[in-house]
């Protein structure tokens, strides 16, 4: 089982946080009103240009109000680390990562690198009981099959790691007609490196970026 959220490191986070989300969800629900008048044809050209202004407008607004709460967040210090806790098997591991909502602020990053034991003996643990396999996007399967060498390697040279489970019951279908339960298990983890605030952007490889393995029971998708 994968918790997204445990506690904050600095418990004044959670208010921002929401603070944050609130405005989002808020400029979120306007562009989604003003796409959905422009899918049923409901907006005059005329109209249609002005309601683009205003959204404009309130997107900048919003992006206004996050940059005034994130402000208030680095000149405080308060940290933008979140605590989230993987539970698997009966064992469970508490890891530290940055808050999508919140900016990262000294000391946060040696937060990050210094849980990477923590990370290191949860998955040696299932490793032997999973295979390993490392994706790739630049070959045709994408999932290539890996050794505990080569994720070992890895996780060396990078600074910091990500993990989350996976816990699912399928049907299939069998040849006579009835279905029999296929329970696919899987932990994954990401080796990252760079800016965590950067980590999951495309554009920001490869001064930032991570590399994702993943231990199941299964063959993963292609």
């Amino acid at each position: 089982m994968y918790r997204l959220i445990t506690r904050f490191h600095d418990p004044r986070a959670a208010a921002l946080a929401q603070q944050i989300d609130q405005i989002n969800a808020i400029g979120w629900e306007g562009a989604c009103d003003m796409a959905l008048q422009q899918v049923k044809g409901e907006l005059f050209p005329v109209e249609t240009v002005l309601r683009f202004d205003m959204f404009r407008k309130r997107a900048q607004d919003t992006a206004d109000k996050r940059q005034t709460i994130w402000a208030e967040q680095v000149s405080q210090g308060i940290s933008g680390i979140e605590w989230y806790t993987v539970e698997y098997g009966g064992m469970t591991v508490e890891l530290p990562r940055l808050c999508e909502e919140l900016m990262l602020v000294p000391g946060d990053k040696e937060i990050l690198v210094q849980s990477k034991p923590m990370a290191l003996d949860f998955l040696a643990h299932w490793n032997m009981v999973f295979k390993l396999w490392r994706y790739n996007r630049e070959t045709e399967s994408r999932w290539l099959e890996s050794r505990w060498s080569q994720f070992y390697q890895e996780y060396l040279q990078q600074e910091w790691l990500e993990l989350w489970a996976e816990d699912e019951v399928y049907q299939i279908l069998l040849p006579d007609g009835t279905f029999q339960e296929k329970p696919t298990f899987a932990i994954n983890a990401c080796c990252c490196w760079g800016n965590p605030e950067a980590i999951h952007r495309t554009s920001a490889y490869s001064d930032s970026g991570s590399s994702w393995f993943q231990w199941n029971n299964f063959t993963p998708w292609r």
